[in-house]
């Protein structure tokens, strides 16, 4: 049993090295210029499946705090809760392209070393977008 923790510890590991790797080069900073929308509104909690992981979004109003070359980060209301064979409570949000208005990703930050991990919206609860 304690082995099957540490694979899954090391796996995690792995997998946010490899998505530091890829997104590691994107220049996060406060936002400078005008996102798309002021906020968005999950009506429900939000679930997406992460590889060996799953995190789920609280339902309230996200709003723009960083941005990058690509898009802008929405912080969400509350901690972001990610499930693996433990529980954890991180930091994270959702992810809007700079050629859209939708959600495309979501994204967490490990509080352990501040990495970011993306994943794809696959399917987002029913929102609104306030201008």
């Amino acid at each position: 049993m304690l082995g099957l923790f540490y694979f899954m510890r090391i796996t995690i590991i792995t997998l946010g090295l490899v998505s530091l790797l890829i997104t590691g080069c994107a220049n996060l900073r406060p936002l400078s210029s005008k996102p798309p929308e002021s906020a968005i509104v999950l009506k429900s909690p939000a679930k997406f499946p992460g590889f060996l992981y799953t995190v789920t979004f609280p339902a309230g109003e996200y709003h723009p705090l960083y941005e990058d070359d690509g898009g802008y980060y929405y912080q969400a209301p509350a901690k972001v809760i990610g499930h693996d064979i433990l529980t954890y409570m991180l930091d994270g949000g959702l992810y809007v392209e700079r050629t859209n208005s939708e959600p495309t990703k979501w994204y967490v930050i490990d509080p352990q070393n501040g990495q970011k991990s993306m994943g794809r919206c696959t399917s987002l609860p029913e929102h609104t977008l306030i201008p």
